[in-house]
């Protein structure tokens, strides 16, 4: 019997992840379509996110993206713990997030100190790869092809595999957006230390 409520489980995201594919069409019905079916799912979304074409995800229940979010092409959250998508993120192409992982002496699954948090006003480039147990600090911007295994600090360029920090930067006092341009909280009295 748990074989199959598993195979049911399966095949019930199977047919969402398809359902989010079906209307990755960027017209505002369609939209608002996949946002829907997306929220049902149990993905905490807020306003004006915007999702491309072939997002995959699994446990949708651990998934909150924030307000102004923009989620590239085939970008992928694997949500075995807490994965926090904060205001005003923007990825490439191909994202994966992997909020888990396996011991290495038995290989069972690691769960403890898995979450991942991107705090918010980040870009992160194409085909870039989190995994459990970080933090983005608000406003960084992560490079092309990197594999975030560390926290990194906020309002800082990273790159590389491992990802790591090549020089700090301040933000433009108007950032552009698909959503419009704003204003980065760090010229709201939140800069970093």
């Amino acid at each position: 019997m748990k074989k199959i409520l598993e195979f049911l489980k399966d095949w019930v995201f199977t047919i969402l992840n398809l359902f989010s594919s079906i209307f990755a069409i960027n017209l505002k019905p369609f939209l608002f379509v996949r946002t829907f079916i997306l929220k049902i799912t149990g993905i905490s979304i807020e306003k004006n996110c915007f999702i491309d074409l072939g997002f995959r995800f699994l446990h949708p229940k651990n998934i909150s993206i924030g307000n102004n979010v923009s989620l590239g092409h085939f970008n992928k959250i694997w949500a075995f713990n807490k994965v926090e998508i904060g205001n005003y993120v923007q990825t490439a192409i191909g994202l994966t997030i992997v909020s888990g992982g396996h011991e290495t002496n038995d290989y069972s699954a690691k769960t403890i100190n898995q979450e991942i948090i991107i705090e918010g006003e980040n870009w992160i480039g194409a085909n870039v790869t989190i995994l459990g147990g970080v933090t983005i600090g608000k406003g960084t911007v992560v490079g092309a092809g990197s594999v975030v295994v560390k926290s990194l600090p906020a309002y800082s360029i990273c790159v590389g595999n491992p990802c790591k920090v090549i020089r700090k930067r301040t933000p433009s006092k108007s950032v552009i957006s698909p959503f419009g341009n704003y204003e980065p909280s760090y010229f709201n009295n939140e800069k970093p230390n």
